[in-house]
């Protein structure tokens, strides 16, 4: 699969969310082909925690799969909420595009310390994904470099280069919202068990296959 990378993510509207003062859901899946048939939206299955941001969810699942037609198979729901720090941006470090090697797609948005964008061209970039991370990061123009508004909601196809940003000290709050979209399982170590559904997954180290395209239906590490 040829990939130009570099595109822009779309912003799309500015919404509030109600975090609880800590909160950590990895990948949490919210709709899979193990459960009930149904319309996308009316198959969702939120935990109670995550009633804040069930509208939102909704929306984006409904614009997704319903306006722009796209069909997937699984939808992921990560919620963090923690005191951020220097090193520590509660986010994956590093250049890298989400879903590397697949069609995933990702919704995300946070309110304080925004992702970094490279919005540039990048070249030669090998389908490798541990060699590619590391071109992306000698690639990355600094002058090139952007951020969105807090509390945009943006969203992120594999051609888009992101990062997490550097958090000045001493830190703070952030909460990071996403909303994943493919057609495989996410079914790492460390990622959120939903037990309103009925499932039994086995799951993987993450160190071994995360964001590798030759284990599409084992890699769920690609926040």
């Amino acid at each position: 699969m040829s990939v130009t990378y570099g595109a822009a993510p779309t912003a799309l509207t500015v919404r509030d969310l109600a975090f609880e003062e800590y909160m950590h859901f990895m990948y949490l899946p919210v709709l899979i082909p193990e459960q009930d048939p149904g319309t996308p939206c009316l198959a969702l299955r939120l935990p109670d925690r995550l009633e804040f941001a069930a509208q939102l969810v909704h929306d984006i699942v409904h614009y997704e799969m319903c306006t722009l037609g796209n069909e997937f198979t699984h939808v992921y729901v990560t919620a963090r909420r923690g005191y951020a720090t220097p090193g520590n941006p509660l986010n994956r470090p590093g250049w890298h595009s989400d879903g590397f090697g697949t069609t995933d797609v990702n919704y995300v948005w946070t309110d304080r310390y925004p992702t970094l964008f490279a919005e540039q061209s990048f070249v030669g970039i090998s389908t490798d994904h541990i060699e590619s991370a590391r071109q992306f990061e000698e690639q990355v123009d600094p002058s090139r470099i952007r951020t969105y508004p807090d509390k945009t909601l943006m969203r992120l196809d594999p051609s888009v280069i992101h990062a997490a940003p550097e958090i000045p000290a001493p830190g703070g709050e952030r909460s990071f919202f996403k909303v994943s979209f493919a057609n495989a399982r996410y079914n790492l170590r460390g990622n959120s068990h939903n037990y309103l559904l009925d499932y039994d997954w086995p799951m993987h180290d993450r160190a071994a296959v995360r964001n590798d395209p030759a284990h599409t239906g084992q890699d769920g590490g690609r926040a």
